[in-house]
């Protein structure tokens, strides 16, 4: 039964084979005629070609010898034009008019007549220290001065009339004006009770209330003005001589997404010698968005200007062991030229020699061209 059974499978595979075997081989049959017949279509077209090549150069001798070799460019011309260099530093606005405005006398604070964010005018009393003691001096000294000036002018009438001592003369004179320099001092001690701004603007802070007690030069009042109010900016003493007053400045405010031109209005003469630098202060145009105090700007200052500059993008500036270098075009060629750099800025360079301008240099493919390559504007 065993030797039946693979008898049988033997005899089903062979029926399987058979029935495959046409199929696959007419398949594969198939195939090879398709890459014959493609070969012979490509040879028809390798044909077609030559004899149409050896048509045009009958006609054209150069047709297709310059454009195989040539090298594929794009050219920008080295420009001449005003060139400018320009650092930036950051800057902060400031006020010659904010102050905190202080107590001048020792005393207790009768009246803060001031709250913050209010407007005051120039001369007007921000807060009073209790003047009791004074004012009684003062009514003291009044008295002791009415009777010196009696006394003074009953000496002078006899001492005119040769009766009497010079000495007695004298010395009442003396005491009527020393008691009136004593009125007088304690007549500006209590007018420096009254606390008064110095100049109009408004109340920032005020940092002390009724009652307290105050000493000379405690802050009373923060006030502010936006009348005297200005750009501060450090600058490195690298810099020192590349700047005049009057200079264009472009300033950028970040925290407003804004842009102003302005003008530098004062250099510093001192470097500082923890930082290195020098002040410069920038005018400040009177727009209520800028006249805040700390708020933060961009400088843009320019260090550096030439007229009629020969100018090149930095990106085609290439380097070998004889310096900087770039490829002009010449006729057809790309010919290397050796040039020398000023200052970069803003991915263009100055060309201080090489180069006259005008001439026209390579940009895109600059770094697969040599000297005296053949190349194809495509500008």
């Amino acid at each position: 039964m065993k030797a039946i059974r693979i008898s049988t499978l033997f005899v089903l595979a062979a029926l399987v084979v058979a029935s495959c075997g046409p199929k696959e081989d007419n398949e594969l049959e198939a195939k090879k005629a398709r890459v014959d017949e493609a070969r012979n279509e490509i040879k028809a077209l390798h044909d077609e070609i030559a004899a149409l090549e050896k048509e045009i150069a009958a006609i054209d001798p150069d047709y297709g010898k310059a454009q195989d070799r040539a090298a594929l460019v794009t050219t920008v011309a080295a420009a001449k034009s005003d060139f400018s260099h320009k650092i930036e530093v950051r800057g902060n606005v400031q006020s010659r008019t904010n102050v905190y405005v202080s107590a001048e006398s020792m005393g207790q604070l009768t009246a803060v007549n001031i709250v913050e964010g209010q407007s005051v005018r120039k001369g007007q009393v921000l807060a009073t220290i209790d003047s009791e003691t004074i004012e009684k001096n003062i009514a003291e000294v009044e008295t002791q001065l009415e009777f010196a000036t009696t006394v003074y002018q009953k000496r002078e009438r006899l001492w005119k009339q040769n009766i009497g001592t010079e000495i007695d003369y004298l010395q009442a004179k003396n005491n009527k004006e020393s008691l009136e320099k004593s009125l007088e001092t304690l007549q500006t001690q209590l007018e420096k009770t009254n606390i008064k701004a110095p100049f109009s603007g408004t109340i920032e802070e005020v940092p002390v209330s009724a009652g307290q007690i105050v000493q000379p030069g405690t802050q009373v009042a923060f006030l502010v003005s936006n009348e005297n109010m200005y750009i501060h900016a450090e600058v490195s003493e690298a810099f020192v001589g590349k700047f005049n007053r009057g200079d264009v400045v472009n300033v950028s405010v970040p925290a407003l997404g804004e842009s102003f031109e302005s003008t530098i209005t004062s250099i510093g003469s001192v470097i500082n010698a923890a930082s290195r630098t020098f002040t410069v202060e920038v005018k400040l145009p009177k727009v209520d968005a800028y006249l805040k105090t700390n708020l933060v700007t961009i400088l843009e200052l320019t260090d550096y200007h030439v007229d009629e500059a020969v100018v090149i993008p930095s990106r085609i500036i290439q380097e070998d062991l004889q310096g900087n270098f770039v490829y002009r075009v010449n006729g057809s060629k790309a010919e290397k030229v050796h040039i020398k750099l000023g200052k970069t800025y803003d991915s263009h360079t100055e060309v201080v020699a090489g180069l006259t301008g005008g001439e026209s240099i390579v940009d895109k493919g600059a770094r697969t061209v040599a000297d005296g390559t053949t190349i194809s504007i495509q500008n």
